[in-house]
């Protein structure tokens, strides 16, 4: 009896955390794409630094040093209001879901540190390092073809952009399943699109040029 119950304790346990990492995965895709949208303008201004001035479609990848978005912005961390505010609402309603359908304490504590854990490894530290030069798991045998077929991906991510100048391709970070299910997965670069980059850094610099917020920003990059 007593086995039993450890073996159910023990699913328990896991399926707890498997389904919050879905569930991140899942929040994380979901944000990610609506950053690109452009349908809350002061949520995507920050993100694009990182997207048309720091690793533009048209310039490397990768740095000595990560270039940081959020120096002289309101973060947490390294991490930009852009992604903390929305987090932020997400980890409560979550929270107000697993109390009110009953879920026991010791389950509800192990969902949300796994809900704010999975996000922050996944799209705040290996986002970061995949723009690091000579990042570590490029160097170890189990983790070099995950991880440099994760950062293709990502790459693919920064210099796909639909006519409109939005980037429209592979919103995960590590993994891309979700990008399978809503169709938005490519596997190879496509043709360079330049009148979406240039329609991008249009509608870019005239928003930046007109928040005071943004306007310390070098202005790196040409039409």
């Amino acid at each position: 009896m007593e086995l039993w119950v450890s073996v159910t304790r023990a699913w328990e346990v896991l399926a707890t955390i498997a389904g919050a990492i879905v569930v991140a995965e899942l929040a994380g895709y979901g944000l990610h794409r609506l950053l690109h949208s452009g349908r809350f303008p002061l949520l995507s201004r920050g993100h694009l630094i990182h997207h048309l001035e720091q690793y533009g479609p048209n310039q490397p990848m990768r740095s000595e040093k990560y270039c940081d978005a959020t120096e002289g912005r309101v973060s947490l961390g390294n991490i930009g209001m852009e992604w903390v505010v929305p987090s932020a609402a997400i980890l409560g309603a979550c929270w107000l879901l697993l109390w009110g359908i009953g879920v026991a304490w010791p389950y509800q504590c192990l969902a949300m540190v796994v809900l704010l854990g999975w996000p922050v490894l996944m799209f705040s530290y290996l986002h970061d390092r995949m723009h690091l030069k000579n990042f570590w798991m490029e160097r170890v045998p189990l983790l070099k073809i995950w991880f440099l077929q994760a950062r293709r991906m990502h790459d693919i991510h920064h210099r796909s952009m639909d006519n409109s100048g939005r980037m429209d391709r592979n919103f995960g970070i590590g993994f891309f399943f979700f990008d399978r299910i809503f169709r938005t997965l490519a596997k190879r670069h496509r043709p360079f699109n330049w009148n979406g980059y240039r329609a991008a850094l249009q509608r870019h610099r005239e928003r930046v040029e007109n928040d005071e917020e943004f306007s310390h920003f070098p202005r790196g990059y040409r039409l």
